[in-house]
């Protein structure tokens, strides 16, 4: 009897005593290939159209006790499953997400005294491969302290790459460097830490190295080795205790290359979600996106305030009012009331694990110039709702379910939590028990001073965004480093990873000859391209920066209005790494469509095939840069009938930007 059986995911297992000493996994499509070998210890490599992609390249696992899982490995048996299914996304840039991958699981023996027993699990999807350690019960590692990751991404040439600087809380630049040029050496005599993802040129495709679902772990950086190749550096506990302290049965986060022929093929990738744990909140329906204001620091001057500015900016009950008041006439839901809001509270100089200020931190107390429950009353009756601030290590020494439940009690929607600057084991434990408790009082999170995305927003989807970027603040901080180059290269960046705060539309607008770091703080580059980062830069809470006085009646601040911050569909129609890029993304029957390009000016023609219904007519709505360069505040907002036209020329000035709304009619 022959039966066939249609599913959306199937399984077909096979576990035999594996006779060779390599196992393939290949992703649906046939075009990608994972191998692992154990021929020289434990490896693999990565097959792209049946050519290297990755070279030969370590596995393993070095704990404190000497135990070492790798260099004598024997692969024991192997499992094969397959899915072919999606998930259902209301928080990200498409509702419905595939997840079709193939899956390898492949048991070892590592030799030795006494013998250990442990796994890799390998997946390969269309669009990228990924693997991570299995630490079964039956290993007999019982408690266990891991010193170091061995794992290595060797590639078969000195490839251009994209290489994220140092840094404690992601807020990095992405330097070109040849991989031979990745230093080895960082600060203080440490292994150099580069943030992820890694993103390399080969002559085949473009590769981005990320993680992803770490949630009990050390986050990973990668660092050097002088060649082709660089390897894992784990971030130490705060203990001292190693990198991991854990008891099996154990899994290690995924290891994850995303592949895309073009640069343009992984701007909209969703695989560092997909390899997450799914979520762990049932009912998400409390959780609401939307665009919020901000408050005073960001300008840098407050009127009422006059002592304080710069970044001893902040705000009060009457200029926050002015921004609910703003937000309100905009139809955005939230405003967010920054720091120093509440009494004895911590600064920049402390982070998580300081030690804590005596007296700490009181969020039921507010400064005697910000009396946030009446603040919470007033945007109430605005029809907004307030996300607070708040210093991480206060949050940890008041409790944060205390904190939490007062929050919730007074009408709080959200809270931005900020200066945890560690990608430690400890600190991940941290933010995962801190979106949980939030979650059980119905608040949103916006976590700040943080480790870059690894899918963690998907497994809580009250992670409505988080820094972990080098942002739009930065042009007030001095340095020149949120330049044309720099916001053109996170869309290949840091964006793949997942949501980023990067709290765009300054309209204080600057060519790089004209810019300085004063108060009210300025950005480099045009207005439109200010507008357009609203949409090339994904973030279900979407923090407008600038002020309702340097709003009210401008330019381009109508593109603001209704504006979605998440989506139904996105396509990528033009990118070139360090070039341009041009999205297009989907909310309902509306297109938003945006373009940035580098320090040259450009004019790019775009087709419009994301518009299905050929025979429809559709309207555009765009603003775009002006005609003169030395005036980046102009923008030029024309509306005209596309008819059944679907090409678009786009004229951008050096750091320029388009942003356009396509509606039906």
């Amino acid at each position: 009897m022959r039966v066939v059986t249609l599913l959306l995911a199937f399984t077909a297992m096979l576990a035999t005593l594996a006779s060779a000493n390599e196992q393939r996994v290949t992703s649906p499509d046939g075009r990608l290939t994972l191998v692992v070998s154990d021929t020289a210890g434990l490896r693999y490599r990565v097959e792209l159209d049946g050519k290297p992609l990755l070279a030969d390249s370590v596995l393993g696992l070095a704990f404190a006790d000497g135990t070492t899982l790798g260099p004598s490995a024997k692969i024991t048996t192997t499992k094969t499953t397959a899915r072919n299914a999606t998930w259902d996304n209301p928080f990200g840039q498409r509702r419905t997400v595939p997840d079709r991958f193939r899956e390898l699981r492949i048991e070892l023996r590592e030799a030795g005294t006494p013998v250990r027993t442990f796994a890799l699990v390998a997946r390969a999807y269309d669009e990228g491969v990924a693997f991570r350690y299995d630490l079964p019960e039956a290993s007999g590692l019982g408690e266990f302290t891991l010193q170091r990751e061995l794992t290595e991404f060797r590639f078969p040439a000195d490839h251009r790459s994209w290489v994220g600087d140092e840094s404690a809380c992601a807020e990095n630049t992405y330097r070109e460097r040849k991989l031979s040029a990745i230093p080895q050496q960082g600060r203080g005599n440490q292994p150099f830490r580069s943030v992820l993802p890694l993103l390399v040129e080969t002559p085949a495709a473009y590769v981005a190295v990320a993680e992803s679902d770490l949630l009990d772990w050390a986050g990973l950086f990668l660092t050097g080795t002088g060649g082709n190749a660089v390897r894992a550096e784990l971030a130490p506990r705060e203990d001292k205790r190693g990198a991991v302290v854990g008891r099996v049965p154990m899994v290690s986060p995924w290891r994850v290359l995303m592949v895309g022929r073009t640069a343009g093929d992984l701007v909209t990738s969703d695989l560092v979600a997909t390899l997450a744990t799914p979520s762990r909140i049932a009912d998400t329906s409390w959780i609401k996106p939307g665009v919020s204001a901000w408050d005073a620091w960001w300008t840098g001057v407050n009127s009422s305030q006059p002592q304080f500015t710069g970044l001893q900016a902040r705000g009060d009950n009457r200029s926050h009012r002015e921004y609910i008041d703003f937000a309100s006439e905009m139809g955005w839901p939230y405003q967010l009331v920054d720091w120093f809001w509440y009494q004895n509270m911590t600064n920049e100089r402390k982070n998580l694990f300081s030690r804590p200020n005596n007296p700490s931190g009181d969020f039921t107390k507010s400064t005697p110039d910000i009396d946030v429950p009446s603040l919470v009353d007033y945007a109430r009756s605005k029809n907004v709702r307030l996300f607070v601030w708040g210093h991480s290590l206060d949050l940890q020494t008041a409790g944060v379910d205390e904190t939490f439940a007062y929050l919730a009690s007074i009408g709080v929607a959200g809270v931005k939590i900020d200066f945890i600057n560690s990608d430690s084991q400890e600190a991940a434990q941290w933010c995962v028990r801190t979106l949980e408790a939030a979650a059980r009082h119905h608040l949103m999170v916006d976590f700040h001073g943080t480790y870059k995305p690894t899918g963690l927003a998907r497994t809580y989807p009250n992670f409505v965004t988080q820094e972990g970027v080098l942002g739009n603040e930065y042009n007030k901080l001095g340095g020149n480093r949120a330049d044309a180059r720099h916001t053109l290269i996170l869309p290949f960046t840091r964006g793949l990873l997942g949501p980023m705060d990067f709290t765009p539309g300054g309209f204080l607008n600057r060519t790089p000859s004209t810019f300085k770091t004063t108060f009210p703080a300025q950005v480099m580059g045009t207005r439109a391209r200010q507008l357009a980062m609203t949409v090339v830069y994904r973030s279900p809470l979407l923090v407008l920066c600038d002020s309702p006085a340097n709003y009210r009646g401008q330019p381009g601040v109508e593109f603001f209005r209704g504006l979605p911050t998440v989506w139904d569909e996105s396509v990528v129609l033009s990118a070139e790494i360090d070039k341009h890029v041009v999205i297009a993304r989907r909310s309902g029957d509306r297109w938003y469509l945006a373009a940035m390009n580098g320090d040259a000016p450009a004019t790019l023609d775009v087709r419009l095939d994301f518009l299905r219904s050929q025979s429809g007519n559709w309207s555009l709505r765009e603003f775009a840069d002006g005609d003169d360069p030395a005036a980046p505040e102009t923008v030029v907002e024309t509306t005209r009938e596309l008819g059944k036209a679907r090409n678009l020329s786009i004229h951008l000035q050096g750091g320029g930007g388009y942003a356009a709304v396509i509606a039906p009619y």
